[in-house]
């Protein structure tokens, strides 16, 4: 589908040629000094070879000229046929087939989802029940997550560095041993402790006795091994630096203890609350920061996804599919709306080419008009040179000869009346022939009937549009978790 942009030329006869080539005046004048033709004569020779060359000249133009306008024919039905056709319903028909069949995906995906969800939510509910809670679950999000781990591994991490900062003389390794105790120390101060928050007290709560007595038992004594493991490190840096006193006096910089007053402070700090240990500052503080930081730590183990247990989970898997439902149901919205966009825009899009086809149609109906018009021109132009070579033959024939004149030298030549008229000579291309104001009124018509198509095909695009968001809310209504 395109507009024909190959031009054509016609072969004008060439008067000049012709003369030239058959020497008119000369032959004129030879026949007619022989009586040639004579008076009786109904044709001449000459005339006819200048005919047969003016009849060959026609040909070869026509039959050129004939394959140039059966392209542009070719071309035109194929216009014809396109700016006949509707070709904004296919747009609308996908459309409509795309929306139906994501509606009807979307409808089974929801129904699963919001089936699973009932399932979780009767599992809740009868969770609840049984747990006797009247409350809905803290279940862990992504975010809380976050949170929770970071303040584990931040107070690790301050843990690691103070704890290395106060222990590095107090050991035999210096800062390198003392980094490697403080990193154990510090691990189950804060790791543990998160983790003994979440799978030990949290389990307290229970509403079971036997469970609530079992795993305070099991809380009681990690307390108290916590506690101890603190105290025995606070009572071994304050009885280090009694002994760095003792043996060093004030300038105990650099100076670390060996490995025998080591094994001596440890065996005499396993009883920290004996009277052998006096606490110093940096040991309380050192005591004081493990049993904060153990206790913010189960703190937080406790309260991360829900401080009773299990119940945490039961409703982050409510929640998950009913997050699932409401981002299905936002990915509806933002998937029709694009299906819809992409619709609008190949609609426009068709609308352009539908333009620039009738531009085509009219462009080439211009063709085909004009070269009607200049083929009889010519014809014309052909019969008016043939009539000069022969008119100029007779003239010095007659000048020449004795007896009279042929009769026919009185007749005019001339084409047929089939011959002038380019609708009887090209019949097939004559259909699409068109006058200025024919054609004008043409494009007006498909003009109108294209605009009227495409009005029509938007609004049913926005019927479609409208039926989406209906169905969006009638999903949305029909698997609500409210």
């Amino acid at each position: 589908m395109k507009k024909i942009d190959k031009k054509f030329k016609w072969n004008d006869l060439s008067v000049e040629k012709v003369e030239k080539k058959h020497d008119i005046r000369l032959v004129a004048k030879r026949e007619g000094l022989v009586e040639e033709p004579c008076s009786k004569s109904n044709g001449s020779i000459t005339e006819k070879e200048v005919i047969g060359e003016a009849d060959k000249n026609l040909q070869e133009n026509t039959e050129n000229l004939r394959e140039y306008l059966n392209e542009v024919e070719k071309n035109q039905n194929e216009l014809s046929k396109y700016l006949k056709q509707n070709n904004f319903q296919p747009t609308v028909n996908n459309l409509d087939a795309s929306l139906n069949s994501y509606e009807n995906k979307k409808d089974l995906e929801m129904a699963n989802i919001h089936n699973n969800w009932k399932i979780y939510k009767e599992e809740q509910d009868q969770f609840r029940k049984y747990h006797q809670i009247g409350r809905e679950a803290n279940f862990a999000t992504t975010s809380k997550t976050i949170k929770s781990l970071g303040l584990i591994f931040v107070l690790f991490f301050i843990e690691v560095v103070l704890n290395g900062f106060m222990l590095q003389g107090a050991l035999v390794g210096g800062p390198a041993e003392g980094i490697a105790v403080a990193t154990s120390v510090a691990f189950l101060n804060c790791i543990a402790s998160g983790l003994a928050g979440y799978y030990i007290f949290k389990k307290i709560t229970h509403l079971e006795k036997n469970k609530k007595i079992l795993w305070g038992f099991f809380a009681f004594l990690y307390t108290g091994f916590i506690v101890y493991l603190n105290s025995c490190l606070g009572a071994y840096r304050s009885k280090s630096e009694e002994i760095f006193q003792k043996q060093f006096g004030s300038d105990s910089i650099g100076q670390t203890l060996s490995s025998e007053k080591i094994q001596e402070t440890l065996s005499s700090v396993i009883t920290p609350w004996s009277s052998e240990v006096e606490f110093a500052f940096v040991g309380i503080i050192l005591t004081f920061v493990g049993l904060l930081f153990a206790f913010i730590s189960v703190l937080d183990g406790f309260y991360y996804n829900d401080t009773y247990p299990e119940y945490g989970n039961v409703g982050k898997k409510v929640n998950n599919y009913k997050k699932a439902l409401e981002s299905t149901n936002k990915h509806y919205v933002k998937d029709i709306t694009v299906l819809e966009d992409n619709a609008s825009k190949e609609l426009n899009n068709k609308y352009i080419k539908i333009k620039d086809g009738l531009n085509f149609w009219d462009h080439n109906t211009n063709i085909i008009q004009k070269w009607f018009v200049i083929y009889v021109q010519k014809i014309d132009y052909t019969v008016r040179g043939v009539r000069h070579i022969i008119n100029e033959y007779r003239s010095e024939n007659s000048i020449v000869r004795k007896s009279e004149d042929p009769s026919f030298f009185n007749e005019k030549w001339d084409v047929t009346q089939d011959t002038k008229d380019p609708k009887k000579v090209f019949p097939d291309i004559a259909y699409h022939y068109m006058t200025d104001q024919e054609r004008e009124d043409k494009v007006l018509k498909l003009s109108d009937d294209i605009d009227q198509k495409f009005k029509k095909a938007e609004d049913q695009i926005k019927v479609l549009q409208k039926q989406a968001i209906d169905k969006q809310k009638e999903l949305h209504e029909k698997y609500s978790t409210y």
